[in-house]
């Protein structure tokens, strides 16, 4: 047989078996399970960075504005375990957010809350301090079930309950807690949490900057919470100019929740996430949803767009996505001809797009793989994605660095290790530690990690919220008077 015979044949070869794998192909298998914490039977919760938290809040610029204050806290540039209230407690669920001072964490059956409380976002009344440096319970959140999880937005804060019912506390002037849309049901500050009765049989909250999201068991997901750059997935960014003389723009608070639009037929909603102004959903099968503030790239579809309505992301399949501040992240498996590859350990390698090195200026507009960690076996709980910086643990080891600049030792390398690092690095302290969940917000990271694999470390006893003072508020000057009847008889 001639050559071009041969391909010939090859190639009627490769176009029978095509058909064959079209009639055999089935249902693509689901990469994603509605994530659910299995904490060590001795569990402790660990932390790097600061306990200021009201200047960690702000980022790396409220470093210079903690000198001028006055440190309201540590900072531990190592790992330490946190102690306090926590001390002995079986810590079963940590969680944090991108833009978030504050933490809540489940354990022995009780909630504690600890950090910036200057909105009430801890729900331990209105008669709580500004700040609460460490773990106290916050026992109103256990007052409507059972606990199975929370989400930290940047002044407010979501709880899920086990009968799929979601409670809310905090900042509510533009809508975030969900109450609904008179002025009323958006207090500047609640203290005690209530239910959100407009959502039932929820799976999965997240908490952005002044925004919400739920993904209840139909697959539907909500939103509420600040409309502008289009990150409640609704359709619009509720843009509007409130003076017919002039242009004045200003963007609507959805204190009601409403239904994320665009999201397939048959979607089953395992995970949503919010960061600064970016949103994202999981489906069952794997396919991540991604909308809002397309800023640096980092909604993950090869452009800055804004948009209004959720876009599948295109290229691999995911088991976890996560936003942070201009970046996103997630867990999956390259995907082609719309099924993933041949699954590896764990649940997936590691994909972030948008700010990767902010000091350098470099960046992706798609998810790109990490190949510094390749090969490891991630589990999707022990990833965490903060406002500046990665963190995870896996294989008895942690990994942590920067995708921009850091200020307060949340890398956990040791104070005599790096303040800062773009490439992935060990944590000399965590070698042998057990993960079972990693969280990262502005200017911390906590691990939930098994006891007995942590020993060695020092416990972190946090101060009394009475050793605290709040910083000092600047005075207003007093508004000027405007020119009455009197004045106008005057000028006569």
């Amino acid at each position: 047989m001639d050559i071009m015979g041969a391909l010939a044949g090859l190639q009627d070869e490769s176009q029978e078996s095509e058909k064959k794998e079209e009639k055999t192909e089935e249902k693509p298998e689901a990469v994603a399970a509605v994530h659910a914490v299995e904490a060590p039977a001795k569990s402790c919760l660990v932390l790097c960075g600061s306990t200021d938290w009201v200047a960690a809040a702000k980022g790396a610029a409220g470093k210079q504005k903690q000198k001028q204050d006055g440190a309201q806290g540590d900072q531990f540039d190592s790992p330490v375990i946190v102690g306090g209230a926590l001390a002995g407690v079986r810590v079963a669920y940590v969680s944090v957010g991108p833009s978030a001072g504050h933490v809540l964490a489940f354990g022995d059956g009780k909630v504690f809350a600890w950090g910036q409380n200057s909105h009430g976002q801890l729900g331990l009344g209105a008669k709580a301090p500004w700040c609460v440096p460490g773990p106290a319970e916050a026992k109103a959140w256990s007052a409507p079930g059972t606990p199975v999880s929370a989400a930290c937005g940047k002044n407010h804060t979501l709880v899920l309950y086990a009968d799929g019912a979601v409670a809310s506390a905090g900042c509510g002037e533009r809508g975030a807690l969900g109450h609904g849309d008179k002025a009323k049901d958006m207090p500047e500050m609640s203290h005690d949490p209530k239910i959100v009765e407009a959502v039932s049989d929820v799976v999965c909250i997240a908490a952005g900057t002044d925004f919400s999201l739920a993904g209840a068991s139909t697959g539907k997901v909500y939103s509420w919470g600040w409309t502008e750059f289009g990150k409640l997935g609704q359709g619009d960014d509720g843009c509007y100019n409130t003076k017919d003389s002039s242009i004045k723009l200003t963007y609507t608070a959805a204190g009601a929740p409403g239904l994320v639009k665009g999201l397939p037929a048959g979607f089953e909603a395992v995970q949503v996430s919010a960061g600064k102004n970016h949103a994202a959903a999981l489906g069952a099968d794997g396919v991540g949803f991604t909308w809002g503030d397309g800023a640096y790239g980092k909604l993950g579809h090869r452009s800055q767009e804004q948009l209004n309505a959720p876009r599948a992301l295109e290229g691999a399949r995911f088991s976890s996505l996560l936003c942070g501040d201009s970046s996103t992240a997630g867990l999956g498996w390259p995907e082609y001809r719309g099924r993933p590859f041949t699954k590896t350990a764990g649940d997936g390698m590691l994909f972030v797009w948008g700010v990767l090195k902010g000091t350098h200026g470099e960046g992706a507009t798609h998810p790109v793989p990490n190949y510094d960690l390749q090969g490891w076996a991630i589990d999707k709980h022990c990833l965490g994605v903060g406002a500046s910086h990665c963190a995870l643990g896996a294989e008895g080891s942690a990994v942590a660095w920067a995708l921009m600049p850091v200020a307060y030792g949340q890398l956990g390398y040791g104070a005599a290790g790096p303040k800062s690092s773009h490439r992935a690095k060990e944590l000399d302290a965590l070698k042998g530690a057990v993960t079972a969940q990693c969280v990262a917000s502005s200017g911390q990271t906590h691990f939930l990690c098994d006891a007995g694999s942590v020993s060695a470390l020092p416990v972190w006893t946090p101060p009394k919220p009475t050793q605290l003072t709040a910083p000092p508020v600047a005075k207003r000057a007093p508004p000027k008077k405007k020119g009455g009847p009197a004045a106008k008889k005057a000028k006569k």
